[in-house]
């Protein structure tokens, strides 16, 4: 189909037109000056507001330091059939934390004693022990050659502090940390290989 000449002209003018509103709505509005302003300067953004971090948050966790201790040796107890039985202690938020450990006899290697470190799941704190609950999985692991060490937690045991239910506070989190760090760095064992394992319950 062939358009008129007029139509087409006003086909292209209705065009034009559109052309000119749609750059006009797209177009910046003019600067307006303003009393103490210079026309055409940016607002400074407002910063904004960090977000509170759970304590038991991943991120929370990691602003935090754990610089443990020296590993001190409080009682030598019974050994097992190829590993030494201690009773030691540690440092942790200031507070003198218990658990139970376990050497392997014999020579150290050249790369150290790798490590286990085995969190207890919940026991009333009145009735913990650090040295019971939990023997056979102790007991499998030292055989096998591991350092192992049963950290009570604050509260537990004759540990200083108070207990806090693990749900809602890092506290238990913050003493394995520490136990780490102590295991590391404090006790003198050479330890270059650690990890961390745990049972529920009693």
């Amino acid at each position: 189909m062939v358009w008129p000449v007029s139509a087409r002209v006003s086909v292209d003018l209705l065009a034009g037109a559109i052309a000119v509103v749609l750059v006009a709505c797209s177009a910046p509005p003019p600067a307006v000056s303003t009393p103490g302003k210079t026309a055409g300067s940016a607002s400074p953004t407002p910063a904004l507001a960090q977000p509170t971090l759970v304590p038991l948050a991943i991120d929370a966790m990691r602003q935090r330091e754990y610089p443990g201790s020296d590993l001190a040796i409080e009682q030598t107890l019974t050994p097992g059939v190829n590993y030494r039985r201690y009773v030691a202690s540690y440092q942790s938020d200031g507070l003198k934390i218990f658990g139970l450990l376990t050497v392997p006899n014999g020579a150290k290697p050249a790369t150290g004693w790798p490590v286990i470190i085995f969190n207890h799941g919940y026991i009333p704190p009145t009735v913990y022990r650090t040295t019971e609950r939990y023997v056979a999985y102790v007991d499998a692991f030292a055989r096998d050659g591991y350092i192992v060490f049963k950290p009570d937690y604050r509260g537990f045991g004759s540990s200083e502090g108070k207990p806090v239910s693990a749900y809602y506070a890092p506290d238990d989190t913050v003493d394995v940390l520490n136990a780490v760090t102590t295991l590391l760095t404090g006790s003198g064992c050479g330890v270059t290989r650690w990890a961390a394992t745990s049972r529920s319950g009693r």
